[in-house]
Parts: structure tokens; sequence; C-alpha cells
């Protein structure tokens, strides 16, 4: 069972170094990489190898050599030496490039693995998770865990070994110098883990605050329309800046403190030195202690902190990357809502489906309220069918429920007599050709956000699509036809245009079943006109279900059925329905008597 994630804060309750949970699921991804990480693990130990023997060569060389003036073997110490530095520079050489390597590649895999995930989840779940927040476990949250291998997780066994390694090395030089430094050393511990364990608490909160600045940016982004109509540009600046500076007051108590962490360790390793001369002063007074003994030693202390400042450091990543994965490991736990039926229920669609729609005896709600309450509705194919009704009717619950965005809580509902959970997704999303108010185009060209990169759809394809719609009177006038390439959503294009490639975008994929979502509500006179022409050669051989808004444009529907309450409460021709003198005809007359052009 995952820690649980505070969804106000996206803060974790995790609170240990190191989670053997989250660790060996971690590890699962490191396993399609295994012999780059057994040469990783192989580097280390030859490292340390290569440091703990340094300092007992240079105590030879000092004791056998230096003092005594006998040079014979002393330039066979300095090669050994050089040797081991050679050994030592080509080790932490490889050990960072195979880190580096190894974590991008883990990271990749997983960050794949999320995105896939992502494209899983329903439209309840994007509702309830802001979108900044999402990108922000995709791109910060896996640096996070890719820095946990690059510089983390190897290196800590690295660091660990060459702390034993010269600890070792200490002793078979001078056991009565390492006990000295034994006393002295748990007070350098103690203060560094004491600023580390600070850090920790700053750094998560950074996280938090980036995150949540993330989110920011990305809602002003989104909503750049109505800060500019509103002109709140300057309360836009106010609220982002405060988040902004709480960010940096923040990143700065984190510098504060890595840079005194950092200057303590080099002042403290200074220190210890100083007090390992004196006391190796008087043990050479004695005659207890060598002069190489002595300088040996000394090389070894500096070596000593090395590691204990680094592993101070690897402490700060690992929090930080047990956290990133706790949160990226919860949203890949995330169940989708909406799930393929298992092999032994799924039932395909036939190669040319008909496109006859049933919804039998179907209610849905959210939560407390009910917004669909026993609809029976029976589309044949070829059918023009329009909804219409008050807002909060539900009439777009509808369309969710026949490409399965939503669950019908009672009733079924079916396309072509198949149920559509019995449907796996990818047919049944292909059946069904959706136009909405807004199309939503990428940044890409022309050709990519009509064929959306599915390789089964040609630039033929694509081309011949255009022609139908009419959209390529306009494409051509562009500077390279197709493949002009659009800016974020689209915005280089006029809304009329836009609607157009999305018409465009349904008829390249030709499904069997056309479901309009007052698709020309958006758009001024000239291009509703084109809409307009573009949809009667859509709707051609096709079953159509029409969300209609403004009623002048369902007059030819074959037939309208009217919601009130989630119920269908008159079902009938254009001209049958005015008849009736029922809630269509009031609405018709309301819609009229406010809109008179319509008339017209």
């Amino acid at each position: 069972m995952m820690p649980a994630v505070n969804s106000d804060t996206e803060e974790t309750r995790y609170g240990a170094f190191l989670d053997a949970r989250l660790m060996a699921r971690f590890f699962g991804y490191a396993k399609p990489h295994r012999r780059w990480l057994a040469f990783a693990m192989i580097l280390p130990p030859i490292g340390a190898l290569s440091q703990l023997a340094q300092p007992l060569v240079i105590q030879m060389a000092v004791d056998r050599h230096l003092v005594t003036g006998q040079l014979d073997g002393f330039f066979g110490l300095l090669a050994a030496l050089a040797g081991l530095g050679v050994v030592q520079f080509v080790t932490g050489y490889l050990q960072s490039t195979v880190n580096a390597m190894l974590g991008q590649r883990v990271i990749s895999d997983l960050r794949q693995e999320l995105f896939a995930h992502l494209l899983t989840l329903d439209a309840a779940f994007y509702a309830r998770n802001p979108s900044g927040a999402l990108t922000n476990r995709v791109a910060n949250d896996a640096e996070a865990i890719s820095q946990m291998v690059s510089a983390g997780l190897i290196n800590l066994v690295g660091d660990v070994l060459l702390l034993i390694s010269v600890a070792v090395g200490m002793a078979l030089l001078s056991p009565r110098l390492s006990l000295a430094v034994l006393i002295l050393m748990p007070a350098v511990i103690f203060v560094a883990f004491r600023v580390t364990q600070r850090m920790r608490v700053i750094q998560r909160h950074g996280t938090l605050l980036q995150a949540r600045m993330t989110a920011r940016l990305t809602e002003e982004t989104e909503g750049r329309d109505v800060v500019r109509l509103f002109h709140q540009q300057q309360n836009a600046m106010v609220q982002f800046g405060r988040l902004n500076r709480a960010h940096r007051e923040n990143a700065d108590k984190s510098n504060f403190l890595e840079a005194f962490q950092f200057s303590f360790v080099e002042a403290a390793s200074t220190m210890v030195v100083a007090a390992i001369f004196w006391y190796g002063g008087l043990l050479m007074a004695e005659q207890t202690l060598t002069i190489g003994v002595l300088t040996a030693f000394i090389d070894a202390v500096r070596r000593l902190f090395f590691p204990i400042r680094d592993l101070a450091g690897k402490f700060t990543t690992m929090q930080s990357a047990m956290s990133a994965l706790e949160r990226v490991f919860t949203l890949l736990d995330t169940p989708p809502a909406i799930a393929d039926p298992t092999p032994a229920q799924a039932i395909l669609p036939p190669p040319h489906p008909k496109g006859e729609i049933h919804f039998q005896g179907v209610t849905f709600g959210y939560g407390q309220e009910t917004v669909l309450s026993g609809i029976e509705l029976h589309i044949a194919p070829g059918e023009r069918i329009a909804v219409v009704g008050p807002t909060g009717a539900g009439k777009s619950t509808l369309i969710k429920l026949l490409n399965r965005t939503c669950e019908p809580q009672q009733g079924s509902v079916r396309i072509d007599g198949i149920p559509v959970n019995r449907i796996p997704l990818a047919p049944l999303r292909r059946m069904a050709g959706v136009a909405r108010q807004e199309t939503f185009l990428f940044s890409g060209t022309i050709a990519e956000n009509i064929g959306l990169f599915d390789p089964a759809i040609s630039l033929e394809r694509i081309e011949q699509a255009a022609e139908e719609t009419g959209a390529m009177g306009f494409i051509r006038a562009l500077p390279a036809g197709l493949q002009t390439r659009l800016t974020e959503r689209g915005n280089n294009l006029s809304a009329g245009q836009r609607q157009l490639l999305g018409m465009t975008r349904i008829f390249a994929h030709n499904p069997p079943i056309l479901v309009l979502d007052e698709a020309t509500s958006s758009v001024d006179a000239v291009s509703e006109r084109l809409i307009q022409t573009a949809l009667e050669r859509l709707m051609r051989g096709r079953t159509a279900l029409i969300i209609a808004h403004r009623l002048s444009t369902i007059r030819h529907a074959d037939r309208i059925v009217v919601l009130s309450h989630g119920r269908i409460v008159e079902s009938g021709t254009h001209q049958q329905l005015l008849e009736q003198q029922g809630l269509f005809a009031t609405l018709h007359a309301l819609q009229f008597r406010e809109e008179p052009e319509a008339v017209t």
C-alpha cells in the first residue's frame, strides 16, 4: 500500500531515508539495464581501493626514501602513486558517465510509462488535478529520481566504501591517531547531518512551491484572453509574484544551508588536521610515530572528509528522490475509471459498422446528483437525431456515455447491438467522430493535426478530406499548405478555420457515427455557412447525434429528442414538436424572441 498523499499541499507523509518498498519497485525499472548497473557497481570498489592504497604508498615513500635519503625504489613508488591517480581518474570518470547514462535510461522508461498512464485516466481525474501539478510529476519529479541514480544511489555506495577503506587505511597507519579522529568526528558528522535534515524540509517545501508556481503559470497562460479582456494583468502579476518570491526566499534558505554545510566541513577538516598535527607531534617526540606515517595520515584525513561531505549531500538527494518516487508511484497506482474489457469479455465491432445506437434504460449521475434517468433512445443507422433541452438537462452526458468517457449506473448503451463496455476502447472511440464548439489543435503541421500521427491515414487521404470539407480553400493560401506549422492551440488560425480542420479530421478518420456538440456556435456567419456545408457532407451515410443549443440549426433533423431534468419528455420532427405546444415550442419561442435575426 502506497503512503497517503495530501492533495492540498502535494506533500507526502514519508519520513524514512530509504523505503525498501519504493526502492524494490524502482529497481524493477533498472532490470532492462542490469548490465550497465552491474558495471556501475564494479567501479566504486576499484576507486575505493585506489584511494586506500595512496596514503600507504606515501608513507613508504617518505619513511623509506625521503627520510633516509635512499632513492632506490623511490621512483617506482612515485610511478605507483601516479598509476593509482590514473586509476582514480578513470574510475571516477567512468562512474560519473555510466551513472548519468543509467539514470537517463531508467527515468526515460519511467517517464514514458507515466505519460502513457496519464493518457488512460478519465476526465474526472483531470478535473481534480491541476495540469501544472501533473506536468511537475512528469518533469521535475522524474528529474529528481534521475538524480538519485546519476548522483545519489551508486555514488552513495561509493562514498560508503571510500569511507570504510580510508578508515581501514588510517587504522593500519596509526591506531592511536585513528582513535583521536574517532573522538573528533561525531561532532562534525552531527552538525553536517543536522543541517541536511533542515535542508530536506526546505527543499521539499521548495518542490511544493515550484508545483504551485507551474500550475499558476499554466492557468495564466491558458486563460490569457480572460486576463486581458478584464484587464487583470497587474493582479495576475501580483499573484504569480507572491509564489515566485516565496520560491526565491525558500531557495535562498536552501543555498545558505548548503553553503554553510560545505564551508563547515571544509573548516572542520582543517581543524581536525591541525589537531592531528599537534597530537602527531607529541607521538613523534615519543618516537612512536614516523614522519611518513603522519604525512600519510594527514592525506587520509583529507580523503575521509570527502565522503562525509558528499554523504550529507546524498542524504538530501535521496530524500528528494524518495518523495518524488512516492508521488510518481501514487499517480501510477491511480486506476483508470474506464478500462478495456478483459479478453474474454471483449467483442470487436464488425469491419464496416452500421452505426445503430441504442440507449436502454440508462441512468447516470455524479455523486448524489442524477443527470439522466431511465433513458430509452434508439437511433437507426444513418438517422439524424437532434437532442435539445435546457442547460443541465443531460445532453452532453449522452456523448460521454456513448464513447465511454463515463459509465452508466444502470442500463446499457449499445452500438450495432454490442454493449459499448464490451468493445475495446480504441475501436470504440474510432467509431464516433466528435465535433465540439472548440476544436483543439496541437503544435505541429496542419497535416499532423488532421491525421493525428495515425500511420494509416496517408497524405492523399488528408488532402481528399480537406477538399471534401472545403478547408483546402484556406489551406492553399497558407505559406506551406498542409505543412504549415500551427502555434499552440492553432492560434494563428481563425475560429472558423479551426472548426473546418476539426471537420476535416473527422472526415479523414471516417467514423460511422458523427456526434455534433453545437459545432458552429463559436464562429461568424460566413464561417458557419462553410461549416454547415462541411457538416452536410460529413453526415451523408452516417448516423448523426446532434447536441443543439441553437434550435435554428436542427430544422432538418430526422427526429428531435427533448430532454428535461434527465428524462426524455418529447420526441418528433421539428414541425410535430412545434404543433404539440410543449417544452420544445416554449424553448423555440423564447430563443427566437431573443434572436429575431434567426427568423430571417
